[in-house]
């Protein structure tokens, strides 16, 4: 049986656990309440990136997505 094929309609299922890990991480690096962690997640540029299927950076692990979300903070 193969796998089912990932679309824009369909991408939101990898997101939220992605999004949880992502915060927790900025949360404790940062030392901000996770809601902040959270307002600062869905705000960045790297969410909305993450949102689009087509750019595929749902399918990276959230170190590489913290990594991305630091590089947009710094710069």
């Amino acid at each position: 049986m193969p796998l089912p094929e990932i679309t824009q309609d369909n991408v939101h299922i990898f997101i939220p656990l992605k999004v949880a890990k992502v915060t927790e991480m900025l949360s404790k690096d940062k030392k901000i309440t996770w809601e902040e962690a959270l307002l600062e997640v869905y705000n960045s540029k790297v969410y909305s990136v993450l949102e689009k299927e087509d750019t595929k950076l749902w399918y990276e692990g959230p170190t590489y997505l913290y990594k991305e979300l630091e590089d947009e903070i710094e710069s």
